[in-house]
């Protein structure tokens, strides 16, 4: 939310304290003999948070994913079944070990993986099982799971999306032979890019833990016993990491109260439903997902244009897989629930810091484009002030305002070559925008014009002019030597 002239974004990290400190102690102290202290930490709060036994970091839950295959030996002439609605990593991982995805359709109950269509899709090829707890709900598990037994297949829970997710009171990753899950900066726990492998087989963790690590000999230093992988996850991040984890169950509650927020201010409105939670789960709530009836007569594309105009940003619901050109092969039998999620599902702004006034305003658009109708708690705060701007700011035509910050209420400004800047003009943008502060970048060494309209130098900064470009750039890591002009930042203030 810093940068307030963008839209309120689709999601969003909880992040405070401990993860500066830990990270702050990693990078001083993490190196040489500790360099996989953090890592280690990391490893055992995942453990300890999910209830298994077992954990290997990875640097992405599509690396966890392919490990969790290699180490069931996965290779071409088999099939691993896996839903269709779902991220592109999940066959990405299957493809990458040679194997042919089978892709099966998902429930209407829970948008996850439909077990009946599981049982269809088994062959004498079948190798292994990847349900998907999609948008933080847990697949059908009890279900999957006796299915695999009675024909000696493997379950690896793509639980990417489900950090914190509960399933009749144990937790998403937890529930199958191996499960994978991602720390991408979208995710409920985050570290920017990571991810990680768990189980509660002691030979499937040997053999990951293994191959992640190159396949180092256990004994004879520098030498590897067969290709492996290098699928090590840094100490920086596992820093990171393990403040996330330490407050899993803070960062859940607070997108479980997004949803809530969402759930109270969308109500009334008929033919849209939000993210299913059936009887005995908890769902994180990874992303808000409300899906649209066809009584609207509009799908999701359009509803997310529609947001879009009023600076809110959104997600369409994930594409069917077999959708992509490179695995439209792979399509055995329809897979209409899939189909009709995404084409009426979209994603809101659900990060886990935003504030019920920021929701109130999301929602507020939506309730208006769908129905006409309006919110019936005012717009206020820095989103009112927003709202204002974009109404009024078209009465400025000469001038271009460049990120406006709503909270503090300053904007940098640029004249169009058609416009000329008088105090009359600035005194109005002041007044009917509500501006406090005004700023104006120039490299013209004749400053008067602008010291008679009441701005004042505040700031200059170094200009360069690097081979190949057209116009200086901001000085960064050049050397003060090839500095060409100076950018002088004036300043007004009312």
């Amino acid at each position: 939310m810093e940068t307030l002239s963008k839209p309120i974004l689709v999601s969003g990290s909880s992040v405070g304290p401990l993860e500066v400190h830990y990270t702050a102690d990693a990078a001083q102290t993490g190196w040489n003999e500790k360099c996989f202290d953090y890592i280690k930490r990391f490893e055992r709060t995942v453990c300890e948070a999910l209830g298994v036994r077992y954990a290997v970091a990875t640097p992405s839950c599509t690396t966890a994913l392919q490990l969790s295959l290699l180490t069931i030996g996965v290779k071409a002439g088999d099939e691993v079944i896996l839903p269709d609605s779902t991220w592109v990593a999940t066959a990405n991982a299957v493809s990458y070990t040679g194997a042919t995805p089978v892709f099966v359709d998902v429930c209407e109950d829970d948008w996850t993986m439909d077990p009946d269509a599981v049982e269809r899709a088994i062959t004498t090829k079948t190798k292994a099982i990847i349900p998907v707890h999609l948008y933080g709900h847990p697949c059908k598990m009890d279900r999957i799971n006796a299915i695999a037994k009675a024909r000696g297949l493997y379950v690896i829970e793509d639980a990417a999306q489900s950090m914190g997710s509960l399933y009749h009171g144990r937790y998403a990753g937890s529930l199958g032979d191996m499960a994978c899950f991602s720390f991408h900066g979208s995710k409920i726990v985050v570290m920017g890019e990571g991810g990680v492998f768990t189980t509660n087989d002691e030979k499937l963790y040997d053999r990951a833990k293994f191959l992640a690590d190159v396949a180092k000999h256990p004994t004879k230093r520098f030498f590897n016993d067969e290709i492996g992988y290098k699928f090590r996850l840094s100490n920086l991040q596992a820093a990171f990491g393990t403040a996330q984890m330490e407050r899993l169950e803070e960062i859940v509650a607070k997108k479980r109260q997004v949803f809530q927020w969402y759930q109270e201010e969308l109500d009334g409105i008929e033919g849209l439903t939000l993210n299913p939670e059936l009887p005995g789960i908890r769902n994180n709530y990874w992303m808000v997902t409300p899906v649209l009836d066809e009584r609207w007569g509009h799908d999701a594309e359009w509803l997310l244009a529609e947001l879009g105009k009023c600076a809110i940003s959104g997600r369409p619901f994930f594409y069917r897989i077999t959708d992509f050109p490179m695995y439209q092969k792979f399509r055995r039998e329809p897979t209409p629930v899939a189909q009709q999620l995404h084409e009426r599902g979209l994603n809101l702004p659900c990060g886990a810091e935003l504030t019920r006034e920021e929701i109130r305003y999301v929602c507020a658009h939506l309730r208006s484009i769908l129905t006409g109708e309006q919110c019936p708690h005012p717009i206020t705060g820095w989103l009112a002030r927003r709202e204002h701007f974009f109404k009024e700011k078209h009465a400025f035509s000469d001038i271009e305002f460049i990120a406006p910050d709503f909270h503090t209420m300053d904007c940098e400004i640029s004249l169009k070559e058609t416009g000329e800047l008088t105090p009359e003009l600035l005194d109005s943008v002041h007044e009917k925008l509500g501006f406090r502060r005004l700023f104006i970048r120039t490299r013209d060494t004749d400053n008067v014009r602008l010291n008679r309209l009441g701005f004042v130098e505040h700031q200059r900064i170094p200009m360069v002019q690097e081979a190949g470009s057209a116009e200086p750039l901001e000085l960064f890591r050049q050397p003060y030597a090839d500095i060409h002009t100076y950018e002088i930042i004036f300043v007004r203030v009312f």
